[in-house]
């Protein structure tokens, strides 16, 4: 009972919070403006951003490649681009569960120990962790003059102008430096190192390989298709068309950030990441939502699509194999 009510949970609870965050979200809104709004957007354009979306996905089937090869293995290329745009329409069924099946899928059909292709995907999550911080810093760059603007409209608490605040951060930060160094031998300490030696590890393996040119390459470019795919969406709408490069990066950045929320799909926490970033640039919550539901709507319906077929095609692949 116990397992089972495991499994019930990690589907209905990310579920349940999606449509929490999503009732709040549209709590109040005028549905007849809304699809008035989303009906006059550009649907070319946003068909168009569609296949920025597959290309990077694409890319990332090839950058694992890179991954798995010096482990000994040759997988087909096809394999690991079935399964990684698998890996999204299983993640709008079960939360975080793709990266399982993926790693499961090709176990399978490419005879690699599942146990290896998991540090495989550990390292892939890692470098994806650095890209969002980078991104986010760069955002956070390319904004301080509309943030420096805009200081007054924001109600910031009192704690946040006081320097008392910040140097008590930094004091918890040295206390929590020199407790990890004195009480270094305690098992939960020794985790945590072993954690992070752990990961410095993994971004040394990469830096040991003879393809990381081009593992680097491959990163910039999943991350410039992740963009573009989003970037264009702007110039289907006459609110958002307006907004240029440094906005879009901003907005990308909260709905990027939202992502680490379980979810299905990113359903809920991203919608409401991306009108609050909309909203930071003065438009509208009206407008801002019809940008958030046409948008995730089609991309999520372009996801489960391309998922499912793929899902299709490994297991197409399958049956001839045993037909042989």
């Amino acid at each position: 009972m116990g397992e089972q009510l495991k499994k019930v949970l990690k589907i209905t609870l990310p579920l349940a919070l999606g449509v929490v965050i999503l009732y709040f979200l549209y709590k109040g809104t005028d549905f007849n403006a809304l699809w008035m709004e989303m009906r006059d957007a550009n649907w070319g354009i946003l068909l168009l951003s569609l296949f920025f979306g597959v290309g990077a996905n694409c890319i990332r089937g090839l950058r694992w490649q890179l991954l798995i090869q010096p482990l000994g293995y040759q997988p087909k290329r096809s394999n690991l681009i079935y399964a990684v745009l698998g890996n999204y329409a299983v993640n709008f069924v079960l939360p975080r569960a793709g990266e399982i099946w993926r790693c499961g899928v090709i176990s399978a059909k490419e005879k690699i120990p599942f146990k290896k292709l998991i540090g495989t995907l550990i390292i892939d999550r890692l470098f994806d962790t650095i890209m969002v911080l980078l991104i986010l810093l760069l955002a956070f760059v390319c904004n301080i003059p509309v943030f420096l603007k805009n200081i007054d409209a924001f109600d910031l608490p009192d704690f946040l102008t006081s320097p008392l605040f910040y140097i008590g951060i930094v004091c918890v930060t040295a206390f929590v430096a020199v407790s990890v160094w004195v009480f270094r031998e305690n098992k939960l300490i020794q985790k945590l190192i072993d954690f992070f030696v752990g990961l410095w590890n993994d971004i040394k393996t990469v830096g040991k390989m003879k393809t990381k040119n081009r593992f680097l390459l491959y990163t910039l470019g999943i991350w410039a298709g992740y963009f573009c795919y989003f970037y264009t969406t702007f110039f289907a709408f006459g609110f958002t068309s307006h907004l240029g490069v440094v906005a879009a990066l901003f907005v990308f950045t909260m709905g990027s950030i939202s992502m680490a929320i379980p979810s299905n799909g990113g359903l809920g926490p991203w919608q409401a990441a991306t009108v609050f970033g909309l909203m930071a640039y003065g438009i509208s919550r009206g407008e801002a939502t019809a940008f958030a539901t046409a948008v995730f709507g089609l991309h999520a319906l372009w996801e489960v699509i391309c998922g499912t077929y793929s899902i299709f095609m490994l297991g197409l692949k399958k049956n001839k194999i045993s037909e042989l």
